[in-house]
């Protein structure tokens, strides 16, 4: 079993922070990397984790958003 780090959950909590501030907020890969301070294949895992926990979804040009509660998108 994985066992975050404070660092990976500060980054969880940094990334979660932007988009419930901003809800129209659209973030790539990359840009959610330099933004938490972490390498961008962690960063990937964790974009794709809150995808999984469906508070996040990719658009089809690859952004990240964040999932509305009448998102019916897939």
């Amino acid at each position: 079993m994985y066992e975050a780090t404070p660092r990976v959950i500060d980054a969880v909590q940094r990334l979660k922070g932007v988009f419930l501030e901003a809800p129209s907020t659209q973030m790539s890969l990359i840009d959610a990397s330099r933004l938490s301070g972490l390498e961008r294949n962690t960063t990937r895992l964790i974009l794709e984790a809150l995808e999984d926990a469906r508070f996040l979804r990719r658009a089809s040009n690859g952004l990240f958003t964040r999932r509305s509660f009448d998102s019916h998108a897939t």
